[in-house]
């Protein structure tokens, strides 16, 4: 049936993924079959090529600092209102408890409000050790021009007051994922 169900997808051009065929065997056949067991089926038949080179997710190590105040993790995500409106949201969280320290809400981020929630967060929780952002450029201006530019404000901020400054690789948004949990 597992087979049977690839090809009838496959030839109508629908999505023929092992979760997919376990939603039709459990929702038109009334079984109930994993998608492992499903995958097992389709790389027998030869259906599928397995790729071991891909990495599982289940080998992916959460990291969570050791202390409060280690780490901040820092990040902007847009929001748009009922009325249409596009608004960004600046969010500070500790990395060791997740706790918010700073969610705000702004027309739009740059360097200066950076700064400035920075430092409202920085007098109501203490400094913390590092950051860790993207590479917005509100955070860093290290892709700005190649690299020519020097450092931003919020940089020269952050070493002028010892705190040390991380970034996530480009390109990999889960790194700082913890600010969007």
């Amino acid at each position: 049936m597992i087979v049977e169900l690839r090809r009838t997808l496959s030839s109508n051009g629908l999505d023929a993924g092992p979760a997919t065929i376990g939603w039709h065997l459990e929702h038109h056949h009334q079984t109930v079959v994993s998608s492992s067991t499903i995958r097992r089926h389709l790389i027998t038949a030869g259906l599928v090529t397995p790729n071991p080179r891909k990495r599982p997710k289940s080998s992916l190590t959460r990291f969570v600092a050791d202390l409060p105040n280690e780490c901040w993790q820092t990040d902007m995500t847009h929001v748009q209102l009922a009325n249409g409106d596009d608004r960004e949201v600046l969010t500070w969280i500790d990395d060791h408890s997740r706790l918010a320290l700073s969610i705000t809400v702004h027309n739009r981020v740059n360097t200066p409000i950076v700064v400035a929630e920075f430092n409202k967060t920085v007098q109501k929780h203490g400094l913390p050790a590092s950051v860790l952002s993207d590479n917005a450029m509100y955070f860093t201006a290290r892709f700005a021009r190649g690299g020519k530019s020097g450092p931003n404000r919020f940089e020269q901020h952050l070493v002028a007051r010892g705190v040390d400054q991380k970034h996530s690789r480009p390109n990999r948004p889960t790194t700082c994922g913890k600010v969007c949990d």
